[in-house]
């Protein structure tokens, strides 16, 4: 993120800490087990053993050795062979950066960008209705042969059956998207929580096939105001940093308030 996109009001970082707090609560919802330490959690999942969402260590604070040191610790101990770290403090993921990646970690960084309330103006005539798990089946699949043409087939069917964790992500969780020809086209993820006045949309996906249509931009309308109605007046989704969307969703009134960081190690 640029100098003059940081945080500075007051309601900037206030707006940053529900994100971050929003996240936090939903990454341990989805939980099997839960293992707390001074410097962070980490989330575990026999079930989707593949998942790596499921399985990492989230980092809320501490000095670079003893993040390390635990992160590591923890999940060599469940016996993963992967590992997968998320970092919310943005100085606190470039101090870890150099070491990571010296030990073979990816490092990625996402923003968090909150919209910023105006009314959307619709491109596409599309409906958008509710999505059920079944129907997100087929298009998940899909979309994780073609990123993940290596992966075995058990890993791939835990990355599409841990779909259902999400239902406890939020304490109001909505799938929607168009269809056409009886498929689903396009999707994202709704998550509410009215308590907090918060909600996220996560995982916006338009079929190839499909994309340029605006579809994706009406199934974000739709997400931004059932939020509204819920009482949320704070709704916000996750973007890459090195990726094309996050302008896409800029123009669509989303603004960046901060930056995340992922380190990944892979097996081999």
């Amino acid at each position: 993120m640029n100098p003059e996109q940081a945080p500075v009001s007051e309601q900037d970082r206030h707006d940053t800490v529900r994100m971050i707090d929003f996240q936090r609560a939903s990454q341990r919802r989805q939980a099997e087990r839960v293992v707390d330490t001074p410097v962070g959690f980490a989330v575990f999942s026999g079930r989707y053993r593949h998942s790596y969402d499921h399985n990492k260590f989230v980092v809320t604070g501490g000095d670079v050795s003893t993040v390390l040191e635990t992160a590591e610790r923890l999940l060599a101990d469940e016996g993963l062979a992967h590992r997968y770290i998320v970092v919310h403090d943005e100085q606190l993921g470039e101090a870890l950066a150099p070491a990571l990646t010296e030990a073979g970690h990816v490092h990625e960084r996402n923003v968090l960008m909150r919209h910023d309330g105006r009314t959307p103006e619709p491109r596409a005539t599309a409906t958008v209705n509710e999505i059920s798990l079944d129907e997100l089946r087929a298009p998940d699949r899909e979309s994780w042969l073609a990123e993940l043409p290596q992966a075995s087939a058990e890993a791939i069917d835990h990355l599409v059956d841990r779909r259902v964790t999400r239902l406890q992500a939020a304490p109001r969780v909505t799938f929607l998207g168009v269809r056409e020809g009886g498929q689903v086209v396009a999707r994202a993820d709704l998550y509410v929580d009215a308590g907090a006045g918060v909600a996220q949309i996560e995982d916006v996906h338009t079929q190839p096939a499909h994309r340029g249509r605006g579809l994706a931009g009406a199934v974000l309308a739709t997400g931004l105001e059932r939020a509204r109605q819920a009482g949320c007046d704070l709704v916000f989704l996750e973007a890459s940093a090195d990726d094309w969307p996050r302008h896409f969703y800029a123009r669509l009134g989303y603004r960046e308030l901060a930056v995340t960081h992922l380190f990944c190690r892979v097996p081999g």
